[in-house]
């Protein structure tokens, strides 16, 4: 279909690279077996080699783990920073799962409602976050230490119909910060560093 290799042959060998280099090895235990064959970290290797196989510059992860139990999906998210390296490939990694973030993200962006509301690398926002979302979604990471545990932000009502975005800020009607005036105004993006971005206009001086 994307004429990458038009020789049956060398489309072969291509698979079969596409498939060792996601870690099903060898290729050809898995090359004819049906997804029912499959484990579901297997499965998710299958649909990695479906993409290297393009020979990707940049691939986009939508929640690559979060069918997959504890143990897969660090096999999984380990294979991807893998890949990162050895392939020289980009990855954008979609996730609700900050613990995968502080292990694999170089930068991060945090979005509500379809909007960034804070960008940084990933020790900025994780250590340092700035916008009432992100330190209410780490605030609930597990902390396995209960003496480094600390207070959850539990954030109150629905997240609003992203067909129908609140006006002003479109986090203030669940914000534990929120003023009078962040209904009123959307704000921008404010520069905390070089590299670190939040939008909230408790920040705005």
């Amino acid at each position: 279909m994307h004429g990458i290799a038009p020789d049956k042959a060398e489309r072969g060998e291509k698979v079969k690279k596409a498939l060792e280099d996601a870690g099903l090895k060898p290729a050809e235990i898995y090359l004819n077996r049906y997804p029912h064959e499959l484990s579901g970290g297997q499965r998710q290797r299958v649909v990695i080699a479906a993409a290297l196989v393009l020979e990707p510059e940049i691939i986009l992860a939508d929640e690559p783990v979060s069918m997959l139990d504890v143990s897969i999906r660090a096999e999984v998210i380990n294979l991807l920073a893998e890949l990162r390296i050895t392939r020289r490939i980009a990855v954008i990694f979609i996730t609700h799962d900050l613990g995968s973030v502080g292990f694999f993200a170089d930068r991060v962006a945090v979005m509500y409602l379809g909007r960034i509301v804070e960008v940084g690398t990933m020790l900025e926002v994780l250590e340092n976050p700035q916008h009432p979302y992100t330190r209410a979604l780490i605030s609930v990471i597990p902390v396995p230490n209960p003496r480094l545990r600390h207070e959850r932000i539990i954030l109150q009502g629905e997240t609003p119909n992203p067909i129908s975005v609140p006006s002003g800020c479109r986090f203030h009607p669940r914000c534990p910060v929120a003023l009078e005036m962040c209904k009123a105004s959307d704000p921008p993006m404010v520069p905390l560093t070089k590299t670190h971005q939040a939008a909230c206009l408790l920040l705005v001086k």
